[in-house]
């Protein structure tokens, strides 16, 4: 564990693969080049979706006694560093979104010239109308199909984890009344049934930004970290329901993609759970924890944000250009991919380093500014 991040350092070293993970499937689509499990970037997603629910679960359990569930303040504590977690370096990148949009526009046309497979509506990209920058801006896009996958950000999943945290205090104190599991379970299966009574609406979504598609996996991630607290194989197996509950839902889901969600939470189970230090699995177990505890997967998990937001105003372009003013469409497919992944990972990951430093680390001493004082005074009364 580390005294500072107050995690397993392990779990930045997973947000490094799911964010490296969706920046190389996202180049192996948009190139042409299908290489089984990297060309689906969604898997890395759910591994950001199941991160932050575990996360969110872990943290605000372990905060109850100072700040307890029930309290109005302890709501607003949990929503403004949430907000200043995810607001400062989304708005930034959005206003360079909205305003660049008809030029990513272009570029992404490039690209379906090449590659017609790839092709997708340009509107998503020069839709600069009020209507699509205040949606974004207050975040409610997610829940409008309308706007849920309208720019060239990867934003679908921000709308989906800032729903997420509205959701979640409430979710906690259902907790408390009804039980962790019955009530983690019961919104599931809520969510399973409101995909057949809410059935237009639920398929109305291009991508998944609506809450409720995608909740289940949340929950599985909140049920994770409970097994963990509990050392409870049996909250594992419930953590399980949520692939489940993936293949009931439906939209979108393929094989493989259940499959992995299972695999990451068994995964994530082993390697988060605390074995005895000369028992077998705490030995198998060595390199894998050293492979996600080293500086560079720390790095990777700090900087994994940035990327994730980051990485198609790079990538895009970076594509196009090299289609128009290379020879890299008569290469191979592997070799377009490896072009392309050595031209724009190093920038990206450079980019985001800077962005890290200079955008997220001050929103969030921000947020904490913010809620310093109001701290100071709670603990004086």
């Amino acid at each position: 564990m580390s005294a500072t991040r107050g995690w397993s350092t392990e779990l930045e070293g997973l947000r490094g693969i799911a964010s490296l993970w969706v920046l190389v499937g996202h180049i192996s689509l948009l190139v042409h080049c299908h290489i089984t499990l990297v060309s689906s970037p969604g898997i890395g997603v759910d591994l950001f979706i199941l991160l932050s629910g575990y996360l969110m679960a872990k943290n605000y359990v372990e905060r109850q006694h100072k700040e307890p569930w029930q309290s109005v303040s302890t709501i607003k504590k949990f929503w403004i560093r949430r907000f200043f977690r995810i607001a400062p370096l989304y708005y930034l990148l959005l206003i360079v979104a909205l305003f660049y949009g008809p030029w990513f526009g272009e570029m992404r046309d490039t690209i379906a010239h090449f590659y017609s497979g790839t092709a997708t509506e340009t509107s998503r990209y020069t839709d600069q109308s009020l209507a699509n920058i205040l949606t974004h801006f207050s975040f409610l896009f997610g829940l409008l199909p309308a706007y849920g996958f309208n720019t060239v950000l990867p934003d679908w999943s921000i709308g989906l984890e800032m729903q997420f945290y509205l959701l979640f205090p409430f979710i906690m104190l259902v907790t408390m009344r009804f039980g962790y599991a019955v009530s983690l379970i019961t919104i599931m299966a809520l969510c399973c049934a409101g995909r057949y009574v809410f059935a237009d609406y639920y398929e109305a979504f291009e991508m998944p930004s609506m809450i409720f598609i995608k909740l289940n996996m949340f929950l599985s991630g909140m049920l994770l970290a409970e097994a963990i607290r509990r050392k409870s194989l049996f909250y594992v197996a419930l953590a399980l329901l949520g692939p489940v509950a993936s293949m009931v839902i439906g939209l979108e889901a393929i094989k493989l993609q259940i499959i992995m969600e299972a695999l990451m939470i068994v995964g994530m189970a082993a390697i988060l759970w605390q074995y005895k230090e000369d028992g077998l699995m705490a030995k198998l177990l060595i390199f894998p924890r050293k492979l996600l505890n080293n500086r560079l997967s720390t790095w990777l998990g700090d900087v994994s944000f940035s990327v994730y937001l980051l990485h198609l105003l790079i990538v895009i372009p970076a594509i196009a250009l090299l289609l128009n003013h290379t020879d890299l469409e008569y290469k191979s497919d592997l070799m377009r991919f490896i072009v392309v992944c050595a031209v724009s990972i190093p920038i990206t990951y450079a980019l985001a380093a800077l962005l890290f430093k200079h955008v997220e680390k001050p929103g969030i001493q921000l947020g904490k500014k913010l809620l310093s004082p109001k701290l100071a005074q709670h603990a004086s009364q």
